[in-house]
Order: structure tokens, then C-alpha cells, then sequence
């Protein structure tokens, strides 16, 4: 069974769909779906962390920004899952809501300007149901709705831009456990990352990088519990930019974390690693690309600098086995190897190979043969690193994503083991432990960070060759005749 849908990019509908307002800006944010569990950081439970009142949890909210660094609110909404019966109803409470700004400073997020703040009151229920906390502001003039300024310092480079909605129960019922904010899968719209923040203020204070843990199904396999919060979001972010028309694969979000490929060092280069890169195309269609990318994170301090060291890319055409149910490796079709200086600080370079000319570019046939991946075309972008042992054994690697907003890939990289074609995943659960000595676990991603531009279309081989075309723009002009008697004179020897 593919792991695509039919469409590659598919519009869902949000678990709470906010109410009809005048004056709406579009969604820019939307739940998934629901996981039938609740979170109150003020209930005790079984859940971790609680029993901390007056405590606000925050979950992280990123919007497509594309450039844009404002977003103009709208609307905001929360889910709150009531638990009640005739016996035993979920008792009234008061529901606070926080709009609040998100800092990044490299390494740790915290919390900014407060933006908006809003609640409702939720009588008791005898019944189970999610109920809607929200806030509108779709009848005021839009030069006076609230505006967010956007944290793009840890993926404003990959088109989103985040800030915080907080959840905080009040009143006599507040640390019920018959009330809670509802948990959901990730986004349909937007992005998150799989963890969230609470600020006590009576208490420890701020923290990031909460998570639910680990259960193991009847099935005896080890899933990874959501740690996402039912948020939907309306808004226009008023200084975006649009993408590129010729990015047919990307726009990941970055979760913070990267790969060491330290597999089978030669002491020349490491093996290559591949990820997938698929994008909508027709039987026989081709990219011809005019940029690829690839982020690589530097783990550099100034007493551990990350060394220099060579980054060879490649794009490779993809395999179908109809038998096996698997894509496999092809041809290379082009390579470029990229060299980055050693580095004392702990960053991301993004390593770009470009064609400014369509004639002179590559052309990698997209395989098209899964029947279950209509109108989908695949290949690979591989990588390795090339250096000395040191280097190789130093703190450099690819940086890992979530699935891209443009194009699909597989949750997976591969490798090529002496002729055998094997491919990993980043399986749960990995532990993660605090300043405060509490281990959590966070199932990362196996995607790598990459983007595509270019081209899709018929794969027709490129024309010969015109030796009067100096310049090869497929036309012989001024332009040619210049560089020729730029060049005249003797013949060096």
C-alpha cells in the first residue's frame, strides 16, 4: 500500500471548524485530528508534568510565512474535551486563552510580548463532548486587529514563522480532570513540533519541551503519544511574499534535531544517504532543476570547532520494484561536491547547487511506475561527506524535517550497503532529558531537509550542441560575437 495519497497535497478539514465571521482572513493554522485524550497541567493524574496550579501550557503555532515576519490575527480557537455523565458531570470552569510572541536565541525558545488574552466560562456538562473556547476579531477594521510578530529565527528560512497559543483553567474547577485541552495529531495546515511549553510562574518557572511519552498498542509495538494541542488560527501574514513558482519540492520545517552519518567510515568519505524527493508529474515527464538544496548542521564551539569538510551531492533516478513493493536506486545522473570551512559556532549552512541556464542543467527522468502514486514522480537526492577521519568523525550532518508542504516524501532515508539497498527510519522512542533530570521521549522524523526548483515537464533530450552559441542561450546573436572577439588573437600554447 503506498504511503501517498492519490493527491499530494490534500485539504482536510479541522477537527473544530471555527464559526462563520464577517471580514474572515483565511485559515492559517488548523488542528488534526483527535486523539480522544485531554491534557490539564492543573489536574493530578497520570499525565506528566501536573498539579501545578495557576500553570499555563502553551503549544507552539507555526504559520506559512514565506518571507513574512506579521501575522495579523483574525480569529484564534482551542478545543477543550469535556468528560462528563449524569453521574459524574465535568464541572464548570474558566478557560484563559493566550495569544503570546515566541523568542528562539539559538538554542532555547521562550516566551514574548503577550499579544491577546480571552476566556470563556464552560458550565458543568453531563455529556462528553469538545467545546470551542474562541476569539474573533473578523468585525474590526483590519488595521486594528492584533498583530503577532512571528519568531523566524529557527525556520523563517524555510517559510514558517511561530509564535505561542496558552491554555490556563481557573476557578473552583480548575484542577478537575473532568476538563482538559484537547490532544490532537499533527496539523493539516500549519506545522508544530510534537512537544509543548508551560510557564508556572508560583512555581519552575518557564519551560520548553514537553512531551507525552510512549504507550505500547495491543499490538506490542511502541507508538509515540501526540503532545500537539487543539488550535485553529485565522490571519493574514501582511508582509508575505509568494514562493517561487518553480518549487516543485519542499518547504520543510526544521525540528531542531540532525543526523551524524557516521556509518562504515573509510577514512575517505562516508556512504551516500538518500532521501526521496516526489513531485506531481506524468508518465514520462523529467525535472530539470535550477537550484537544489540541502541544510547541514555545524555543531561548532569554540573549544570543539565542527571541522571543514566536503558535502558531495547527487541526484539519482529511483527505481520501482512492481514485486518487491519498493522503490529502488538508478543512475546518478549529475554530482557537485561542496566543501564547508570548519565552524565555531553551533549553525545551519544551506548548501544550494545551481543551473542559471536550462540548457546546461541536468534533465532526471521521474519515476512514475507505482500505479498507487497517481500523477507522482520520484527521485533521489543523495549525499556523503568527504574528509579525513577526524573530519568525518566531527559534529556535522543533515538536518532533519517534517514532511514538505510542496512535493511528498518518504518517512525514511536509504543507504547502499555493498549492492543492497537498505532503508532507515528514526523509531521511538528517543529519550530526552531536562535541566531537572525528568526524561520525556520525542519520535524525530526521518526526512531530511531538502528543496527542489524547477522545471517539470516532458523529458525530451536536450538539442545538439551549436558551436556558435558561445554563451549556449540557444541563440547565435551580439551576444556570441562579442565573446568571440573578446577571445581573438593568438591561439595560447
Amino acid at each position: 500500500m503506498s504511503i501517498f495519497k492519490s493527491s499530494i497535497a490534500v485539504l482536510a478539514t479541522a477537527c473544530l471548524a471555527a464559526s462563520a465571521q464577517a471580514q474572515l482572513d483565511p485559515p492559517v493554522f488548523s488542528a488534526g485530528p483527535d486523539t480522544s485524550t485531554r491534557y490539564n497541567v492543573n489536574s493530578i493524574s497520570t499525565t506528566y508534568p501536573t498539579g501545578r496550579p495557576d500553570a499555563t501550557s502553551y503549544a507552539p503555532v507555526y504559520v506559512t510565512s514565506n518571507g513574512g515576519s506579521q501575522l495579523r490575527l483574525n480569529q484564534a480557537s482551542v478545543g477543550i474535551r469535556r468528560v462528563g455523565s449524569t453521574t459524574t458531570p465535568a464541572v464548570a470552569v474558566t478557560v484563559e486563552v493566550t495569544i503570546q510572541e515566541m523568542t528562539f536565541d539559538g538554542t532555547n525558545y521562550g516566551l514574548g510580548n503577550v499579544v491577546q488574552t480571552f476566556t470563556q466560562d464552560l458550565a458543568a456538562s453531563t455529556t462528553s463532548l469538545t467545546q470551542v473556547v474562541s476569539k474573533s476579531w473578523g468585525d474590526a477594521d483590519p488595521a486594528v486587529r492584533p498583530l503577532v510578530n512571528l519568531q523566524t529565527t529557527s525556520n523563517g528560512a524555510n517559510g514558517y514563522g511561530g509564535f505561542w497559543v496558552g491554555v490556563r483553567f481557573t476557578g473552583a474547577g480548575s484542577s478537575s480532570s473532568t476538563n482538559g485541552w484537547r490532544v490532537v495529531t499533527e496539523p493539516v495546515l500549519g506545522r508544530s513540533n510534537n512537544n509543548f511549553g508551560i510557564n508556572d510562574p508560583s512555581n519552575t518557572g518557564w519551560g520548553a519541551n514537553f512531551y507525552f511519552g510512549t504507550t505500547v498498542g495491543t499490538d506490542g509495538v511502541t507508538r509515540e503519544n501526540q503532545a500537539r494541542f487543539s488550535v485553529n488560527v485565522n490571519g493574514l501574514v501582511t508582509d508575505s511574499v509568494s514562493p517561487p513558482p518553480t518549487l516543485v519540492y519542499g518547504r520543510i520545517f526544521d525540528t531542531g534535531a540532525y543526523w551524524k552519518p557516521t556509518d562504515a567510515l573509510d577514512g575517505v568519505g562516508s556512504k551516500r544517504f538518500y532521501s526521496s524527493a516526489f513531485m506531481r508529474a506524468n508518465v514520462g515527464e523529467a525535472l530539470t532543476p535550477n537550484k537544489v538544496s540541502m541544510d547541514v548542521y555545524r555543531g561548532g564551539t569554540a573549544v570543539t570547532p565542527a571541522p571543514a569538510i566536503g558535502v558531495e551531492l547527487a541526484l539519482v533516478k529511483m527505481t520501482w520494484d512492481a514485486v518487491a513493493g519498493a522503490y529502488g536506486v538508478g543512475d546518478v545522473v549529475a554530482t557537485q561536491t561542496f566543501q564547508l570551512d570548519a565552524s565555531t559556532t553551533a549553525k545551519t549552512d544551506r548548501i544550494d547547487w545551481t543551473w542559471s541556464n536550462p540548457a546546461t542543467a541536468p534533465v532526471v527522468a521521474l519515476n512514475t511506475d507505482n500505479p498507487a502514486n497517481v500523477n507522482v514522480g520520484g527521485m533521489w537526492v543523495a549525499a556523503r561527506f568527504i574528509g579525513d577521519a577526524d573530519a568525518l568523525l566531527g559534529a556535522n550532518g543533515p538536518t532533519i524535517g517534517f514532511a514538505p508542504a510542496y512535493g511528498a516524501s518518504l518517512n525514511s532515508f536509504a543507504m547502499d550497503n555493498a549492492g543492497v539497498f537498505t532503508t532507515y527510519t528514526f523509531t521511538p522512542p528517543y529519550t530526552w532529558t531536562s535541566a531537572a533530570g525528568v526524561t520525556a521521549f520525542y519520535n524525530r522524523p526521518s526526512r531530511f531537509m531538502l528543496q527542489a526548483f524547477g522545471v517539470v515537464g516532458p523529458n525530451v533530450p536536450p538539442p545538439p550542441s551549436c558551436p556558435a552559441d558561445l554563451n549556449q542561450d540557444r541563440v547565435v546573436n551580439g551576444a556570441d560575437l562579442g565573446l568571440m572577439l573578446g577571445a581573438w588573437g593568438p591561439c595560447p600554447v
